[in-house]
């Protein structure tokens, strides 16, 4: 499996969450006045967004940890190929 693909494509998906999140903020900002339900959405908003951003921190982490990972496989068996090649 491919979970640096995996990432990538979760990553896709967040930063369109993020950009319609900012499309109903700057609504939300433009109305002169917000009744209580707009109010409360915003609040969500704010939420999620909270939500992902220690989301991408996680992915962060454990991309890195997946990344070294697989330099290291790469790694071994490049040295494999040249102690059969010699």
């Amino acid at each position: 499996m491919d979970y640096l693909e995996v990432f990538r494509e979760r990553i896709v998906l967040l930063r369109a969450e993020i950009a319609q999140i900012q499309e109903s903020n700057e609504r939300y900002r433009l109305q002169s006045r917000n009744d209580l339900e707009a109010q409360v959405a915003h609040g969500k908003r704010l939420q999620r967004l909270l939500a992902i951003q220690r989301e991408l921190a996680q992915l962060a982490g454990v991309g890195s940890r997946v990344r070294s990972i697989e330099d290291k496989k790469r790694q071994r068996s490049r040295l494999f190929l040249l102690k059969e090649a010699s």
